[in-house]
């Protein structure tokens, strides 16, 4: 039993390693739960849509607030069960992304309401190692304007990627031995086999 994040900006490449990450440690013979923030567990939907589709651009307090309630949720109904059970977690962002988009960068340093939120929201459910797809803004932005997936977030137009991406690499050196910084800016096969490189010792 394990718990993986996988993180990075928008574009990095996420949900495609995410996908490839589930498939191996299936082949593996590993029971995996696939999940994803802020969409999991049963808040998700509606704080997702808070989020991207508002009225007004929400202060960076707000979004911490309203991500960590769809968390609450997302660790009580679906990766503490799992972890439980015995059950490999690959999550599709987790309180890093909260780090790199909320917390980084901010004008009021709220690193320590963060760290308050998570101790009542995450307990023990921390991942036991995260992979943060290191890829610079601008190559992350091609790719956005070329994915078909129709996943886009509306929310984008408004992010800083260039500080998002900092607060990434940020997130890596305040924990070195979770965090795992992997260039994502190969194809997908390398970065995939990268990645396994990583996971495989926790196996």
């Amino acid at each position: 039993m394990s718990f993986v994040s996988i993180e990075g900006i928008d574009g990095s490449g996420k949900s495609v390693q995410v996908k490839r990450l589930v498939e191996h440690l299936r082949a593996e013979g590993r029971n995996v739960v696939q999940t994803k923030e802020p969409d999991g567990g049963r808040l998700g939907k509606e704080i997702r849509a808070i989020l991207t589709q508002g009225d007004r651009q929400l202060e960076r307090v707000e979004e911490l607030l309203l991500v960590n309630a769809a968390r609450y949720d997302h660790v009580r109904s679906v990766i503490s069960p799992a972890l439980a059970r015995g059950d490999w977690v690959v999550s599709d962002r987790y309180f890093d992304s909260t780090y790199a988009l909320q917390v980084f960068g901010a004008a009021a340093d709220l690193s320590p309401l963060l760290d308050a939120v998570l101790s009542a929201v995450v307990g023990d459910a921390r991942p036991h190692a995260t992979i943060i797809l290191d890829l610079p803004h601008d190559r992350a932005a091609g790719r956005r304007k070329i994915r078909e997936d129709g996943a886009g977030d509306p929310a984008e137009d408004r992010r800083n990627f260039a500080q998002i991406a900092d607060g990434f690499r940020s997130a890596a050196t305040n924990d070195p031995a979770r965090c795992h910084l992997v260039n994502a800016d190969r194809t997908e096969e390398e970065v995939a086999a990268d990645i396994w490189l990583k996971i495989s010792t926790l196996l």
